[in-house]
C-alpha cells in the first residue's frame, strides 16, 4: 500500500473521528439542556409549595387567633351569666329570710297578745308567704336554666360552624395551591410548544399535554366552586374558560378565572356566624 493510501486513510479516520466527537457534543449539550430546563421546573415547583406551605401556616395561625379571640368573648359571656345568677340568688335568699323574719315577728307578737285565733290568721299568711316564696325561686332558677341551655346551643352551633369553615378554607387553600402549580405548568407547556416551531410532532404532543392539563385545571375550579356552595358563601361571578391554539405557530391563549377569595367568619347568612 502506497504512501498516499494511507495519508487518505488516516484522514478519512480523522474525519469519522471528528463527526463523532461533534455528535458526542451535541448529544451532550442536548442532554444538558434538557438537564437545566428540568431542574428550573423543578425549582419552580418547590417555590410555589413552599408558597403554598406558608400562606397555609399564615391561614391557621390567623384561624387559631380568631378561635381564642371568640373562646375569650364566650368565656366573659359565661361569668356574666354566672354572675347575674348568682346575684339573682342572693336577692331571693335575701327576700325569703326577711319574709321569714316578718312572718316569725308576726307569730311571736300573737304569742304575745295570747288571741285564741291567732292561728286563723298567721297560719294562713306563713303558708301564702312561703308557697309564693317557693314559686318565685322556682321560676327563678327555671328561667336562669333556660338561658343557660340556650346560651349552650348557641355556643355548640357557632363551635361546628367554625370547624365547618375552618375546613373549607383548608380545601380551599389546597385547591388554589394546585391550581397555582398547574398555572406555572401551563405557563412551561407554553413557553416548551413556541421552542418547538417547526417541530410539528413534538407540538401535537405538548399540545395534548396542554389540553389535558386545561382539563385538570376546569375540574379544579369546580372543586373549588362546590367547597363554596356547601359552605353557603355567595359564588363569585368568573369568565369561561376559554382555550384557542394556533396550529402554525403552537401558541396556546387561556383566559382563567381569577381566584377566589377564602370564606371567614360572618360570611353566611347565620345570625350566629360572627361568634
Amino acid at each position: 500500500m502506497s504512501n498516499s493510501e494511507n495519508s487518505a486513510l488516516m484522514a478519512l479516520s480523522e474525519l469519522k473521528n471528528l463527526e463523532a466527537d461533534r455528535v458526542r457534543e451535541e448529544e451532550e449539550a442536548r442532554m444538558a439542556a434538557e438537564a437545566a430546563e428540568r431542574h428550573a421546573r423543578e425549582e419552580a415547583e418547590r417555590i410555589a409549595r413552599e408558597e403554598a406551605e406558608r400562606r397555609a401556616a399564615e391561614e391557621a395561625a390567623r384561624l387559631a387567633a380568631e378561635r381564642q379571640a371568640r373562646e375569650a368573648v364566650e368565656r366573659e359571656e359565661r361569668l356574666r351569666i354566672q354572675e347575674a345568677e348568682a346575684r339573682a340568688r342572693a336577692e331571693q335568699d335575701a327576700r325569703l329570710k326577711e319574709e321569714q323574719m316578718r312572718l316569725d315577728a308576726q307569730v311571736k307578737l300573737s304569742e304575745e297578745k295570747a288571741k285564741p285565733k291567732w292561728p286563723l290568721v298567721v297560719v294562713p299568711v306563713l303558708v301564702l308567704g312561703l308557697a309564693g316564696a317557693g314559686v318565685a325561686v322556682y321560676m327563678s332558677q327555671k328561667q336562669a336554666d333556660a338561658e343557660a341551655e340556650q346560651k349552650a346551643r348557641a355556643e355548640e352551633l357557632a363551635r361546628k360552624q367554625g370547624e365547618a369553615l375552618e375546613a373549607v378554607n383548608a380545601k380551599l387553600g389546597q385547591l388554589e395551591a394546585e391550581q397555582k402549580r398547574m398555572e406555572d405548568e401551563r405557563n412551561d407547556l407554553q413557553k416548551q410548544i413556541e421552542d418547538a416551531r417547526g417541530d410539528e410532532a413534538k407540538q401535537k404532543e405538548l399540545e395534548a399535554k396542554l389540553a389535558a392539563l386545561d382539563n385538570k385545571m376546569a375540574e379544579n375550579e369546580a372543586a373549588q366552586e362546590e367547597a363554596e356552595t356547601k359552605s353557603g358563601k355567595r359564588k363569585r361571578s368568573s369568565g369561561k374558560r376559554k382555550t384557542s391554539t394556533t396550529k402554525d405557530a403552537g401558541v396556546v391563549e387561556k383566559k382563567t378565572t381569577g381566584r377566589k377569595d377564602k370564606i371567614g367568619f360572618g360570611d353566611s347568612k347565620d345570625p350566629l356566624g360572627g361568634l
